[in-house]
């Protein structure tokens, strides 16, 4: 279904001119990675077919404002990552410093030696001592496991974050959401926003319609007065 879509959009870029009104035409394409621009002499035209939005989109020219260059990105997963990383560099630092030998009980039996049945208390004790050790020695390396999974799950979530980076142009509307087109280093190559910018504004040569109209008139002021 994406295939189809995409080659549906694929095909109108390439008869931009069906979609122009009377009297417009193309002034000024840019033809990206994953996106086409058309400037004609009214409005701008926009291809995108792999935003979540309009695969099409047309803005008349004087609502468009500035034309940007932004980057999109997670901040959340970014914070996440380096609480996670903190989390696990000091559950490392605490399960590494302590040793089990330091907090581990233990029993002086030379006293009681000499009783009548030690044999099996002295036995007894040994028994739960080493139980309460291997306790203390399976709750350090739960720990450590705890520790390193937090140090992987802060590499995968910084590593999301790198990944989620987007290079955005943004041009702005008017009124309406602004157009947001994602691009590839190889887009970049040229003065992509300036041309576009500079093809979007009127031209500087260009001759507003009211001087248009007042040198016309003294024209045929000039004329009648002949």
């Amino acid at each position: 279904m994406a295939s189809r879509r995409t080659d549906r959009i694929d095909e109108w870029r390439k008869r931009v001119d069906e979609l122009c009104y009377d009297g417009e035409h193309v002034e000024h394409r840019v033809d990206l990675e994953r996106a086409t621009v058309v400037v004609t002499t009214q409005r701008v035209l926009a291809f995108v077919p792999h935003t979540a939005g309009p695969d099409f989109r047309h803005v008349d020219r004087p609502n468009v404002g500035t034309v940007s260059l932004e980057t999109s990105q997670r901040l959340t997963a970014l914070c996440a990552g380096v609480i996670a990383a903190f989390a696990g560099v000091a559950t490392l630092e605490m399960a590494t410093s302590v040793a089990v030998s330091s907090v581990a009980p233990s029993a002086d039996f030379e006293s009681i030696a000499p009783l009548p049945g030690s044999g099996l208390v002295v036995g007894f004790v040994e028994t739960v001592l080493a139980a309460i050790e291997t306790g203390l020695l399976l709750l350090q390396w739960s720990v450590l496991l705890v520790g390193g999974a937090a140090l992987v799950a802060a590499v995968g979530l910084i590593a999301y974050y790198v990944r989620s980076r987007t290079r955005l142009l943004v041009v702005r509307v008017s009124g309406d959401d602004d157009l947001v087109i994602p691009v590839r280093g190889t887009d970049l190559e040229d003065e992509l926003v300036a041309d576009l910018e500079a093809a979007i504004r009127p031209a500087p040569g260009s001759t507003p319609a009211h001087e248009g109209r007042a040198s016309e008139h003294g024209r045929v002021d000039l004329e009648e007065s002949g």
